[in-house]
């Protein structure tokens, strides 16, 4: 593997830095590569430089569809993974649907327990479903897809009228869609990768279905484009600023992006998150985001962090103590103010255009994902043999005194497999700078993140380190590319629960969701461990969330000095 060649800003003339955003707003894949075949795969993946004023085009169509479907539907189920789902959630959860349109819900899970509740409320002769993957071969969604096909079939509707297809021109699900009579089809554009796609339909029509102001969120993305253009001097460049914040403290050795925001905007931090983590957390390096952690005092945060807050203009003084404090312990803190939610289609840009040029600076490729697809193999590893034995290729340590059943990999090997010894060397054996990622296949809703997020707490008050969350499957499609390729300063533990539906097997695949769940969790595992990652394997029983406050009680007497 090459070495990435790294460029200081500080160190590269105004000329150089004026090329090098010039060539981004170009669409030049040489802004990021000199080697021939990686400028071909970049030069596919910078559509959406161009997103804005393609979608100039398109706003009178979804305006249109969305005015039909809110006549036909009173619900929207978005199904997708990553790049299709993350803008998607964050919509509906700043703004939600506006009155007079469906409900709006985002799927981007394969938790048995989250589809058992979603099947018992919806109303399924006026549910629409949005199958949403641009390669059209995402296994949770076209899961998704298959099973609700079917449960609509069952209940003698004919399914087609209630699917749309996201996808790219030619691709499998776009052939089947054709083939079955979807609703609509409309394409993701081939030139655009999915944690870049917020600005193309991947966030438009998701916007439009919820009865948004389109308009207002094209203007505030193309005002944005207008403050980050080459023809800006560098230093006043809004894009180009966040860049050198970013790439200069990572040279200092500050690699803990902390993202603050205000909770109205939090959703829209989990995009953030993806964006960071899968286009910069590879090779060895990478900037990693810190999202969702709870507020503390400068005292529990290492010197390996430096901060940014996303706000909304009138409520400067949310966090005004925490700032003062940060700055007084001397730790960098870049603030930006929303003057309304709908700026979050500008900051899309603002943040996309820093990434791309981080990555330039960094020598990383921002728009591949390498290592992602060393969880995908392994996870079909394992289903291949469920498939043929009836039973997964795994067999947990039993905790005598919480009842819960372990596994750790190599990289944490204990003499006697007790799961209070483990997690004490786990802990004692973790470097300063380095970060723990908590990562869970159970249902992801507020209560659970509740119970992490205490957790986290708790582990960065008592070893000062940072921490981060992701629920299953879904970080395998956004931070699961920086845990496995980035640095080797993470540690990992990762939580699944007994919990099998027997009448949920997913039409053609002859396994239930929770089964494909376990097996991406067993997989990632065994992925985590090929690469040297420290992980361990908790798993839960069928009353989880109880387990969860043992757990927390068990991490405070293991981590007690």
């Amino acid at each position: 593997m090459k070495k990435p060649k790294i460029r200081r800003p500080t160190r590269m003339s105004e000329e150089e830095k004026q090329e090098l955003v010039a060539r981004i707003f170009a669409a030049d894949p040489l802004a990021f590569t000199e080697e021939p075949e990686e400028a071909e795969k970049i030069a596919n993946r910078l559509g959406w430089v161009k997103a804005p004023e393609r979608m100039r085009e398109r706003l009178t169509e979804l305006r249109a569809f969305a005015e039909e479907v809110r006549e036909k539907f009173a619900e929207i189920v978005w199904c997708g993974m990553g790049g299709s789902s993350l803008f998607p959630l964050a919509l509906s959860q700043i703004f939600g649907p506006q009155e007079g349109y469906p409900r709006f819900t985002v799927l981007d899970t394969n938790d048995p327990e989250t589809i058992a509740e979603l099947e018992a409320t919806i109303p399924w002769e006026k549910t629409l479903f949005v199958i949403a993957s641009k390669s059209g071969t995402t296994v949770e969604t076209l899961s998704h897809y298959r099973y609700f096909w079917h449960k609509l079939e069952e209940r003698g509707l004919s399914p087609g009228p209630h699917f749309v297809a996201l996808t790219d021109p030619g691709s499998p699900l776009e052939t089947e869609a054709q083939e079955k009579g979807f609703l609509e089809i409309f394409h993701h554009p081939p030139d655009v990768g999915g944690r870049y796609a917020a600005l193309t339909e991947v966030g438009f029509l998701p916007a439009a279905l919820m009865g948004l102001d389109l308009e207002r969120a094209l203007s505030a993305a193309e005002e944005m484009f207008e403050a980050s253009s080459p023809e800006l001097p560098w230093d006043y460049n809004l894009s180009a600023w966040l860049a050198q914040y970013m790439v200069e403290h990572f040279i200092h050795g500050k690699d803990k992006l902390t993202i603050l925001a205000d909770p109205l905007l939090r959703p829209f931090a989990l995009w953030l998150e993806q964006l960071i983590a899968e286009s910069l957390g590879k090779q060895f390096i990478g900037i990693i985001p810190i999202v969702g952690e709870s507020p503390g005092s400068p005292t529990v945060y290492g010197p390996d962090r430096y901060f940014v807050y996303l706000g909304l203009r009138g409520r400067e003084n949310l966090y005004r103590r925490l700032f003062s404090d940060l700055k007084e312990a001397d730790f960098e803190l870049k603030t930006y103010f929303l003057e309304d939610r709908y700026e979050i289609f500008a900051e899309c840009v603002r943040w996309e255009l820093a990434v791309a040029l981080s990555g330039a600076l960094l020598g990383v490729n921002p728009f591949d994902e390498p290592d992602v697809v060393r969880a995908k193999k392994k996870t079909r590893e394992i289903l291949d043999t469920f498939e043929k034995t009836g039973e997964f290729p795994v067999e947990f340590y039993l905790d005598e005194d919480s009842g819960l059943g372990f596994l750790y990999a190599e990289t944490a090997k204990i003499e006697y497999p007790r799961l209070t010894a483990l997690i004490k060397k786990f802990f004692q054996e973790m470097p300063p700078w380095g970060y723990v990622g908590f990562l869970a296949y159970l249902p992801p809703d507020p209560e659970i993140e509740e119970i992490f997020r205490d957790l986290r707490t708790l582990v960065r008050g008592r070893r000062q380190c940072s921490t981060v969350f992701g629920f299953g499957p879904r970080y395998l499609h956004s931070t699961g590319q920086l845990f496995k390729g980035g640095t080797i300063s993470g540690r990992f533990i990762i939580f699944t629960r007994k919990g099998r539906r027997a009448e949920q097997v997913i039409p053609g695949e002859g396994v239930t969701f929770w089964d494909l769940q376990f097996a991406q969790a067993y997989g990632d595992f065994r992925a985590l461990e090929e690469v040297g990652r420290p992980v361990i394997h908790l798993h839960l029983t069928e009353n989880y969330r109880e387990d969860l406050r043992r757990i927390y009680e068990l991490f405070e007497q293991s981590l007690r000095l």
